[in-house]
């Protein structure tokens, strides 16, 4: 049976913690992106900008929400991201 596209995919908790990593070494890449840029603003060009848009939209995307969703299937949050108790 098909799985619902609006159902968040739960994954395992090793898999988490590689998106997550994958996350923090792709942030440091677009800060160290961002840090060039400041440097040298006469250097900086549009095309600079939106492959720095496209890394983060893509870090929030592939790696960020599956991970976020992942673990608040784990840690049992609400939709509204309250931690359910017992």
């Amino acid at each position: 049976m098909a799985q619902d596209p609006q159902e968040p995919v739960v994954l395992d908790p090793q898999e988490v913690l590689r998106l997550l990593d994958e996350a923090r070494s792709r942030l440091r890449t677009a800060i160290w992106a961002l840090h060039g840029m400041h440097q040298d603003m006469s250097a900086l060009a549009a095309e600079d900008l939106a492959d720095v848009e496209h890394l983060l939209t893509e870090l929030l995307d592939g790696a960020l929400t599956p991970a976020y969703e992942s673990l608040s299937q784990i840690v049992q949050t609400n939709p509204d991201g309250t931690v359910t108790t017992h």
